[in-house]
């Protein structure tokens, strides 16, 4: 049982790593908490609905163009609203996000309405056993996406000119466009790249959970404590938070009860920044 429990924990576990190393790479390079990633998750999820309603193609096939959806759509976000209000007061970049999360949720109810919908006739389907143990083949499908996503991201940060130029913004804005970096650009494509992270996980997460406007702010919140539990702007700590969180998420509602789970969070959450404050790899 045991076994069985921290599986699906670090399953459920990636897609708030997905999330959350999204939050963390736009607060690591531009210093801006995005409200409204719960929302982008939403986006992500209805995309992936839309394509399978009109186009009858399955989440995984659907991947690679909600992941460019919502690369471009952070992008545009980042061009008319994210870039005025880079160095204005913390307040000011809460409201605007948390107002930009409220207009998203509205739309999708002016378009798809409040019902609750899920994606038929998936490509994966059933569990796999091995003797006692057994895995829901839909739940696999975030887990491996998360590791290729992860592994795809560490490359792009640490081994691309962008990737390194992104660091070096991060680092000192200043100082990098002395040596030829243009920060704006930076700035774009780690914007766009979150949401694009965002929007991967929203179309994954289609294979097990219910599609409706208010689904991001449930994964939201607790993309903003793997953050927080993992250190702001470490995406190591972003990932590593997530896990920690779903399998803490399972472990509460096997064997406590289903209603503690946040509250466990919570706990764990507490505990981990009284011990270490800037999070388990903040510096």
């Amino acid at each position: 049982m045991i076994a069985q429990v921290l599986v699906e924990g670090i399953i459920n576990g990636s897609i708030i790593a997905l999330i959350a190393m999204g939050i963390a790479l736009i607060w690591g390079v531009m210093d801006v908490l995005n409200f409204a990633q719960g929302e982008f998750l939403m986006i992500g999820m209805y995309v992936s609905f839309t394509l399978n309603m009109y186009l009858g193609l399955d989440p995984l096939i659907a991947l690679p163009i909600c992941a460019v959806a919502l690369f471009l759509f952070g992008i545009v976000i980042h061009k008319l609203l994210i870039r005025r209000i880079l160095n204005a007061p913390p307040l000011c970049q809460i409201l605007l996000t948390f107002s930009l999360g409220i207009v998203l949720v509205n739309l999708a109810l002016a378009t798809f309405g409040g019902e609750y919908r899920t994606i038929p006739n998936l490509f994966f389907e059933g569990s796999i056993s091995f003797g006692a143990f057994s895995i829901n083949k839909a739940k696999l499908v975030p887990f491996i996406t998360c590791i290729l996503v992860v592994s795809a991201l560490f490359w792009f940060i640490n081994y691309t000119r962008m990737g390194k130029a992104i660091q070096a913004t991060a680092m000192n804005k200043d100082a990098a466009s002395l040596v030829g970096i243009d920060p704006e650009m930076a700035y774009t494509i780690a914007f766009g790249v979150a949401s694009a992270l965002t929007g991967v996980a929203g179309c994954v997460l289609t294979y097990y959970y219910y599609i409706f406007p208010g689904v991001g702010s449930t994964f939201a919140n607790y993309g903003f404590i793997a953050v927080a539990m993992g250190g702001f702007g470490s995406i190591p700590g972003a990932l590593v938070g997530g896990l920690i969180m779903g399998v803490v998420d399972m472990l509460t509602g096997v064997y406590i009860e289903s209603a503690f789970k946040f509250a466990s969070i919570c706990v764990l959450y507490i505990v981990v920044v009284a011990i270490r404050p800037k999070g388990l790899f903040g510096w």
